[in-house]
């Protein structure tokens, strides 16, 4: 898969999903997440072009992120690379009901999202943006 907004031969919409692509870690493991991400994936199984629009760091856990969004199909041209920040995550712990707890860690990659050609391009191109409520 191309990492070009240009390469794509799907006239199917173009749906963003703007804000956080982080591993949600738990005690045992460690999984993608970030609800835009979600978001983008979902669209994409209804047809459309699911984009990711975020920012992980120049590390391991950025380049699992970066595989794992591709590996689903998703285009990830505008996921941007943080040489300064580590890739986002988030501790959740479980009670004894099985409900969990978050504890979303700051200053991260995907806090210091910038604009630039790639993403103005996606956004002019975009059908549909969601973003959530960390990304606001």
């Amino acid at each position: 898969m191309s990492d070009s907004l240009t390469s794509a031969k799907s006239p199917a919409p173009i749906v963003i999903g703007l804000g956080e692509v982080l591993w949600d870690v738990f005690p045992d493991e460690k999984r993608p997440g970030g609800a835009p991400a979600n978001f983008a994936y979902h669209a994409q199984q209804l047809g459309c072009r699911g984009m990711v629009v975020s920012r992980v760091g120049q590390d391991d856990d950025g380049d699992q992120l970066v595989t794992f969004l591709r590996g689903k199909g998703l285009e990830t041209a505008t996921i941007q690379r943080d040489p300064d920040h580590k890739t986002g995550w988030v501790s959740v712990t479980l009670d004894d009901a099985g409900h969990p707890d978050y504890i979303i860690h700051e200053g991260v990659a995907w806090d210091f999202l910038e604009t630039d050609d790639t993403l103005v391009q996606a956004m002019e191109s975009a059908s549909a943006v969601c973003f959530g409520t960390l990304a606001q």
